[in-house]
C-alpha cells in the first residue's frame, strides 16, 4: 500500500513539474515573480512631501502623468526605463533626490483614481504595475553613463539629431525616422491669433513691450532646423528661443511655422515636444507592430546599453 501511494506522489509531482520545467527549458529562464511594491527595495529613493519614496514606487506615481496609459504595453515599459534612466541621472552620486527637483508630476493613487473612476484606475493600476515591474532596475547607459534621454509625444516624420538642434554630436542622438507620426490626429495644431493678443501675451509673460504695428512688421522665425524646429524668433529688437515661444503662446511642439492671416498671426505647430529621443507615439506603432520595448529603445537612442542600475 506504502509503495502505491509513492508512486502515485511520484506521479502528481511528475504532472505538476513537467509543465513548469519545459517552460524554463524553452525560454531559458524562470518566469520573474511580480514586484511587490509594498515591500521592494530599489536602494534609490525620492522624497515626496517629505517622505523617502523608493524609485519604483515613485515611478508608479509618475508614468501615467507621462505616457497615455491607453498605448501599448511595450511603450509603456520603454516609457518606465526612459523615466527610471533620468531620474538615476539626475542623482549624481547620490541614491535620493528631491521631487521638487524633478520635472515630472507624481500623482498618489487617491488621486488617480478620483480621477479616472474606480474601473478605469483598476486597469491603469495593473498596467503601470506591469510596465514598472517588468522592467524594474533596468537603465540606459552609454560607454558606462546614463544617457539623458529626451522624449517627446508627436516627432514630424522624423526625430532631431542632437547635431541639428544643440550644434554638438551625442551620439546616441540620432535623427530617425518616425514616419507613422503624420499620421497622428494631434499631428498638426494652431489658430490664428490677433497681434493685439500677441503684445499682451509677450508682456505678460515676457515683459516684452512692443506696439501692434512693431510686431505686425518685425515677428518672423529668425533660425530653425532643416526640418523646421525653431531655434530664435524675432520680436521687434529682442530675440526669443523657439522653446521660449512655444511656451508662452502654448503650442504643442518647438515646431511651428507663423505667418499672417486676416489680420492675425497664425501659429501653426507640427508633432508634439522638442523632437529629440523617443517619440511616444511611433514607440506604440512600433509596440503595434510586435516590438519590443528594448528594440524600441535601442532604435531611437543609437547605441545604448539597457543594464540593472546594480550592475553601475
Amino acid at each position: 500500500m506504502r509503495n502505491k501511494l509513492s508512486y502515485l506522489f511520484f506521479l502528481l509531482f511528475l504532472f505538476c513539474s513537467v509543465p513548469y520545467l519545459l517552460t524554463v527549458v524553452l525560454s531559458g529562464k524562470e518566469e520573474a515573480k511580480p514586484v511587490d511594491f509594498q515591500t521592494h527595495t530599489s536602494g534609490y529613493t525620492v522624497t515626496v512631501s517629505g517622505k523617502p519614496m523608493d524609485l519604483e514606487s515613485y515611478l508608479l506615481g509618475v508614468l501615467p502623468t507621462q505616457i497615455s496609459m491607453d498605448d501599448e504595453k511595450e511603450a509603456l515599459k520603454a516609457q518606465a526605463v526612459i523615466l527610471r534612466t533620468d531620474i538615476i541621472r539626475r542623482m549624481g552620486d547620490k541614491k535620493n533626490i528631491s521631487q521638487d527637483s524633478l520635472p515630472y508630476k507624481h500623482e498618489s493613487d487617491d488621486n488617480l483614481q478620483e480621477k479616472l473612476g474606480e474601473q478605469k484606475y483598476k486597469i491603469s493600476d495593473q498596467l503601470r504595475k506591469q510596465a514598472v515591474g517588468e522592467t524594474t532596475g533596468e537603465v540606459m547607459t552609454y560607454e558606462g553613463k546614463y544617457i539623458q534621454p529626451y522624449f517627446h509625444g508627436i516627432s514630424v516624420g522624423t526625430t532631431l539629431s542632437a547635431k541639428e538642434w544643440f550644434g554638438k554630436e551625442i551620439p546616441y542622438l540620432q535623427e530617425k525616422d518616425s514616419l507613422k507620426d503624420v499620421e497622428s490626429s494631434e499631428y498638426m495644431t494652431g489658430i490664428p491669433v490677433t497681434y493685439g493678443q500677441v503684445v499682451t501675451q509677450l508682456k505678460k509673460e515676457k515683459k516684452i513691450s512692443l506696439s501692434v504695428e512693431e510686431a505686425k512688421k518685425s515677428i518672423r522665425i529668425k533660425e530653425k532646423t532643416g526640418n523646421g524646429y525653431v531655434k530664435k524668433v524675432q520680436v521687434g529688437k529682442y530675440v526669443m528661443t523657439g522653446e521660449a515661444w512655444a511656451k508662452c503662446f502654448q503650442l504643442n511642439s518647438t515646431n511651428f511655422y507663423l505667418e499672417p492671416y486676416d489680420g492675425k498671426l497664425r501659429m501653426v505647430a507640427l508633432g508634439k515636444g522638442l523632437g529629440l529621443g523617443l517619440s511616444q507615439y511611433g514607440a506604440n506603432e512600433l509596440a503595434k507592430d510586435g516590438k519590443g520595448y528594448k528594440k524600441i529603445l535601442k532604435y531611437y537612442y543609437t547605441g545604448i546599453q539597457i543594464t540593472k542600475m546594480s550592475d553601475q
